[in-house]
């Protein structure tokens, strides 16, 4: 299936399959190829918490505001950006990974490290929860697009109490929560919606309003 097509079909899904079973290899598969979207200066910031006990689920279902997927899913995935992955010492580390690989010389080894190093040092932390919010935004819709290529229905999910959340899961403030991913066999359609024509949305070289 094209990724027009899946883009096309996709819906939000929030009734599941609360029998059917997701292999655990199968959501590694997803996760693995996820993590090739792309994200700045490849720092690699995404992280994919899973919750598969169903006694977390049950604490975390009044977080989200008794929203049933949260219990129906057959896998629910938190999806995190880690603070840490601005630190020099895992951009040296990835860079050198590279190198190693032969993916390129230890010239440019040192010149993309050093580049990224340098962005980030001087952002504030807006700035870097905006480059978190963006890498796993990325990650999270190619997770999606594979889960419903694989055959699964997905819904991404805001609607949570962030700070209970994190409190329920032993989540530090290293890690910045950008949403949830629920995703399974789905036992009703999403329901169709309606979209903007393309030449609402699209503008040239500067933003004119009518």
């Amino acid at each position: 299936m094209s990724v027009q097509s899946v883009l096309e079909q996709r819906r939000s899904v929030r009734h599941f399959d609360s029998n059917y079973t997701i292999q655990p290899e199968t959501l590694t598969s997803l996760i693995a190829s996820a993590s090739k979207s792309p994200n700045g200066n490849n720092i690699q910031a995404t992280r994919y918490l899973i919750i598969d006990d169903p006694d977390l689920r049950s604490a975390l279902l009044p977080i989200a505001y008794n929203q049933q997927q949260v219990m129906d899913a057959s896998a629910l995935i938190v999806m995190l950006g880690d603070y840490r992955a601005f630190e020099a010492d895992n951009i040296i580390n990835i860079h050198e990974e590279g190198f190693q690989s032969g993916y390129f010389d230890a010239s440019l080894r040192d010149y993309l490290a050093n580049a990224a190093i340098q962005y980030y040092a001087n952002k504030s932390d807006e700035e870097l929860t905006l480059e978190l919010t963006r890498d796993v935004s990325l990650a999270s819709m190619s997770f999606i697009l594979l889960a419903n290529e694989a055959g699964f229905e997905t819904i991404t999910m805001s609607g949570y109490d962030s700070a209970q959340l994190k409190a329920s899961l032993n989540i530090s403030d290293r890690y910045l929560d950008v949403m949830l991913i629920a995703l399974g066999k789905g036992t009703k359609n999403g329901h169709q919606t309606v979209r903007h024509p393309v030449h609402q949305i699209m503008y040239r070289n500067t933003m004119t309003h009518l």
